[in-house]
């Protein structure tokens, strides 16, 4: 029945709304702790994105594309392009994603229906277009798939997205009625069968060709690409290799999980007369449609037969009691809300307005509802500034958000002790994941460290990998609490970098993380930190210094106490720590030594990285990544001494080293203190010279002195994240006590225009002070205090 499709215009769903058979519940408000509000009002809108600075995009059926950024409340709008589209019933502007290099490429993708010659006086077309902050360019557009039917005008599917695995993922409807003309319109139309169709299906192709994918399911002796030969009663009959997974109605939306490496989507699929249903992508799947609807034979309601063999039922369904006709589904990101909704699936009705968080029940109507609105169509994830939202848009224009009033970080200022790891272990790799997949920009992954019962923070290296962005970066933080304004890694396109971090965990020792642009993570634990409410032994921290230790480019010699020697394809540096620049001699009485690793590539065309360890055997891990020449890098590595009190540094294209002792952690031999018990706090930021907070711009060799609002006067040392910005050129700054300058460095800049992050722990002077001297070339510094020393 026509009132039964899904419908675009408002009189349609006015129409299904008053002859639903039944009603669901009114939900007054949200659940505590959630808040909803209209943002700004378009005309009718098809779908919604989310850019991975915070800001969305939505869709206007009328041929639209708007930018919308409430980052800072002012729901500022701006026309990013006008397309030429068929509007009339179901057709218009329908689709909408981002490359995963967006920031770099520009790269984006739309799924619209274009006036043509096909039956019916219009087809849907997916292609490729560059755009840019000023808007999208209309004469970059690079065809994809095109010629998908629209003979009757409702039923085009619509939805496109990118899949962890790297191909453009498109849904397409039924077209209403069968484009070969075999089978007819409605019930009878098995153009979700017919194979040979792109109609009816999940199409899987290459971003860049729009040439089936490889791995697709059909391929060699009897397929065919069917990417632009459209579909007609005289199509050839041979099965089309863009088929991705087949047996749909009118597949309208669909998302993909962003809690997992991989290619995970669930099908919101329009149903018929009965049943609306939700499928679980995969390849070769055939869902059954015009034979089955929802896990019923159309037409039917349960109790009825399942499915007969080759066909897969969905993983949940709804009668027309409780709704009409599914629209749009997003994954709750874990982590970001609270428990409960952990591995839900949001899904609406775009009929009588409800979405329910979907948590594996068979029948979604019996599912927690969380909202009710007014003709969705669409929603999705957004993180911003303020944190992370729910973004949702109707038929009527409204665009509305979603937001949970996450806490602020606690400052968990009880004290605490330092366990360092035997030695470095690598907790996770997403290049080791299977399927290997780099986390997506914009998006957040909780991310369990497996820390022991008790742990309240972790002491990690984290790295980004090539990332695909300029100004990438990475912020970890605690589960369930407000993201905070900071960064941990910051990385330029296309680099290694790595920083280490404390990093605040939940009660089961996950952490939160945060990426901007695309990239491969590796996360690093060097140690945990645990309550310690009395005096201890062990994991007291000791500033010292600083003073460097080591420096490579200069000869070994006395008060330069190296032995460099060659290992496998690298070089390893072997470093006395015990006995040295304040650290006790004796093995019980350290757990661990803090220094300043600075790799340095004078010559080395190659990206290399650097390895801190103590003991025989090096870790696969690394703590520092230089990229080629110029470049030096720093970062606070915390490391367990060898057996003869000694650190082991190995080289893998890296040309030299220099090492910066900061401090030590006390032993079980320790006599027992409270002395350098850490109290770990929110991050605060106590320096920005771009604005002036805390001193201005700093200039060659100047020295700036700074007293932490953060953290009390008594304070014997200051753990704080330093990022230089806008760098002249190369230089360095150094964190001190005051005083005399020592040769040290914390963090390097080895070029202009160039954004970098380093762990510091830093000694205070005597009245609570610190001092930054900035040589070499001018630069701006931010500093984030996020914790401090008894």
């Amino acid at each position: 029945m026509r009132r039964l499709l899904l419908a675009l215009s408002l009189s349609i769903t006015a129409l299904v709304g008053v002859q639903a058979s039944g009603s669901a519940p009114v939900v007054n408000a949200l659940p505590s702790g959630f808040s909803d509000r209209e943002v700004t009002t378009l005309g009718p809108l098809t779908g919604v994105e989310a850019l991975p600075d915070g800001q969305v995009v939505a869709l206007e059926q009328s041929g639209r594309l708007v930018l919308i950024d409430d980052r800072d409340g002012s729901a500022a709008v701006r026309t990013l392009a006008r397309f030429n589209v068929c509007s009339d019933s179901e057709r218009g502007l329908l689709g909408f994603a981002l490359d995963p290099a967006y920031v770099t490429s520009g790269f984006v993708y739309v799924y619209r229906t274009i006036p043509s010659g096909a039956p019916g006086g219009c087809s849907n077309r997916v292609s490729r277009f560059f755009m840019t902050s000023n808007g999208l360019d209309l004469g970059s557009e690079r065809i994809l798939v095109d010629g998908i039917s629209s003979v009757n005008g409702n039923h085009n599917g619509g939805d496109i997205e990118i899949g962890n695995d790297g191909y453009l993922y498109i849904a397409t409807g039924d077209a209403g009625r069968d484009p070969r003309g075999d089978s007819g319109g409605g019930g009878s139309n098995d153009a979700g069968q017919d194979r040979s169709l792109l109609n009816g299906k999940i199409l899987r192709v290459d971003r860049s060709t729009g040439r089936a994918a490889p791995g697709n399911p059909f391929s060699g002796a009897g397929t065919a690409d069917c990417r632009i030969r459209g579909n007609t009663p005289s199509t050839p009959q041979t099965i089309c290799r863009e088929i991705f997974a087949y047996g749909l109605r009118n597949p309208y939306r669909f998302a993909f999980d962003p809690n997992t490496s991989a290619t995970r989507f669930f099908i919101n699929d329009v149903g018929q007369n009965t049943r609306e249903e939700v499928n679980e992508g995969a390849a070769g799947a055939n869902y059954g449609w015009p034979l089955r609807e929802g896990r019923c034979p159309q037409g039917q309601n349960p109790p009825c037969p399942g499915p007969t063999a080759g066909l897969i039922d969905p993983i949940t369904d709804y009668g027309h009691d409780d709704g009409l006709f599914v629209t749009g589904g997003a994954f709750v990101p874990n982590g970001v809300w609270p428990e409960r909704y952990d591995g839900t699936y949001l899904v609406s009705d775009g009929a009588f307005g409800t979405t329910w968080a979907w948590d594996g029940e068979t029948d979604l109507g019996s599912s927690f509802v969380f909202l009710d609105a007014s003709r969705p169509t669409d929603m999705v994830f957004a993180t911003g500034p303020t944190g992370t939202a729910l973004w949702y848009v109707q038929q009527n224009g409204q665009v509305r958000k979603a937001t949970y009033a996450a806490p602020d970080a606690p400052d968990n200022s009880g004290p605490q002790r330092y366990e360092p790891l035997p030695t470095p272990d690598r907790r996770f790799d997403s290049r080791e994941l299977s399927p290997p997949a780099p986390l997506r920009a914009g998006q957040t992954r909780l991310i369990d460290l497996g820390a022991p019962a008790g742990a309240t923070a972790a002491l990690v290296n984290l790295a980004l990998v090539r990332p695909l962005s300029n100004g990438g970066n990475a912020t970890a933080w605690q589960p369930r609490t407000l993201r905070p304004s900071t960064s941990n890694v910051n990385a330029p396109s296309g680099a290694n970098v790595a920083n280490s971090s404390i990093v605040p965990l939940d009660a089961q020792g996950r952490m939160l993380l945060f990426t901007q642009a695309t990239a491969h993570v590796l996360i690093d634990v060097a140690g945990f930190y645990l309550d310690q409410s009395g005096p201890t032994s062990a994991g007291r921290f000791v500033p010292t210094g600083p003073e460097r230790i080591v420096d490579t480019r200069k000869p070994a010699a006395v008060g330069n106490e190296f032995e460099r020697v060659a290992d496998g394809t690298g070089e390893l540096v072997s470093v006395i720590v015990a006995g040295n620049v304040d650290i006790p001699e004796a093995a019980g009485e350290v757990s661990a030594v803090a220094v300043v690793v600075t790799g340095i590539n004078n010559a080395s065309s190659s990206k290399g990285f650097v390895t801190v360890f103590g003991g025989a055997t090096r870790p696969s891990t690394s703590n520092v990544n230089v990229n080629p020449a110029p470049d030096a890098r720093a970062n606070l590595v915390v490391v367990r001494p060898g057996a003869f009190g000694s650190i082991d540094i190995y080289l893998d294209d890296v040309d030299h080293v220099a090492v910066d002792v900061v401090g030590y952690f006390t032993g079980s031999e320790s006599p027992s203190g409270t002395a350098g018990r850490f109290h770990l706090l929110a991050p605060r930021r106590e320096v920005d010279t771009r604005t002036g907070l805390g001193f201005g711009r700093l200039a060659v060799d100047q020295r700036a002195t700074l007293n932490p609002t953060s953290v009390p006067n008594s304070a014997s040392g200051i753990a704080q994240n330093l990022t230089i910005v806008r760098t002249a050129g190369r230089g360095f700054v150094t964190a001190y006590p005051g005083g005399t300058l020592p040769t040290v460095s914390n963090i390097n800049a080895s070029g202009p225009n160039q954004v970098r992050a380093a762990l510091g722990f830093t000694r205070l002077s005597a009245s609570g002070s610190e001092t930054f001297f900035n040589g070499v070339s001018a630069k701006d510094l931010v500093v984030d205090a996020f914790g401090y020393f008894e």
